[in-house]
């Protein structure tokens, strides 16, 4: 039985090695980098599939001292938000509805808070077409490319939490 739930420092190790293999999805990491990142995440869950990690989403919210130029310039333009920084989900565990389901527990957490979007960034450049396809059959909705360093583009995206996700993928 697949069970979502908090991160815990003993899923430290294997989380920094499934967020490494979904590089350049995703920005790689030390052991001491990702243990920073996830202490100043607002909240992380892991997919645990009986002892196997299946999957992660790190979130930030407003506030956060976390220096991601990607959360800065969101920071800058909405105040009630929870922003994704990394889904990943384990090839193994790949289209068994788990990153819609992470962004359920995702959604009800934000909306606890009082948050009233969902925001995230997807490469362009370099390309990631299945994360951009999953988003947009999502209810996710484009709001912004942008350019941030040489051949590094981010497709922003906001999903309003009164708009339920899409189980298809």
């Amino acid at each position: 039985m697949v069970d979502i739930r908090n991160v815990v420092a003993g899923d430290a190790e294997a989380l920094l090695a499934l967020n490494n293999q979904a590089v350049p999805a995703v920005n790689g990491h030390d052991a001491e980098s990702f243990s920073e990142l996830l202490a100043m995440a607002n909240r992380s869950w892991v997919v645990d599939d009986g002892g196997r990690i299946g999957g992660m989403l790190v979130v930030f919210t407003p506030g956060a001292e976390y220096e991601s130029l990607n959360y800065r310039r969101l920071s800058r333009r909405y105040d009630d938000f929870a922003y994704v920084d990394r889904i990943v989900i384990a090839p193994t565990h790949r289209r068994l509805g788990l990153a819609g389901q992470l962004y359920d527990r995702l959604a009800d957490h934000a909306a606890g808070l009082g948050h009233r979007r969902l925001l995230c960034e997807v490469n362009v450049e370099p390309p990631n077409p299945q994360s951009i396809a999953f988003h947009e059959a999502s209810g996710w909705r484009a709001i912004e490319d942008h350019q941030h360093a040489p051949g590094k583009i981010v497709r922003f995206f906001e999903r309003r939490l009164d708009v339920r996700l899409d189980r298809r993928w």
